[in-house]
């Protein structure tokens, strides 16, 4: 096993998956100023799978604040969906870890919108 995993392979790409009104409970407000009935939309962020073989699962770390995450969010393949509220542009970045709990650097960063 290497000590360090690789990031390289974790440059995220990102679709706008859609949009709805209604928030469900695991939907949250990171500092939005559009009000409590903002329109929450759903985007889909997709990364090159880490090539190690003990990879156990990714990080998605996000906030509204470029290099500033407040949210994380497990996922265990190479496709995380991930509501957003409000018309904020929002950062993102992804790490690795493996079965030892070690976990690489963040990739390299994207925004949406």
């Amino acid at each position: 096993m290497n000590k360090y995993l690789s990031a390289s392979y974790l440059l995220a790409v990102f679709l706008i998956a859609f949009s709805s009104a209604k928030a469900k409970a695991e939907d949250f407000n990171i500092g939005d100023d559009d009000g409590p009935n903002a329109r929450i939309t759903y985007i889909t962020l997709k990364w090159d799978r880490n090539p190690e073989p003990n990879i156990a699962g990714y990080n998605v770390y996000y906030g509204i604040i470029s290099g500033e995450y407040v949210r994380m969010k497990s996922v265990a393949n190479t496709t995380a969906i991930i509501g957003l509220k409000g018309s904020r542009t929002y950062y993102f970045a992804v790490t690795a870890y493996n079965t030892n709990g070690v976990e690489s650097e963040l990739s390299e960063e994207v925004h949406w919108p």
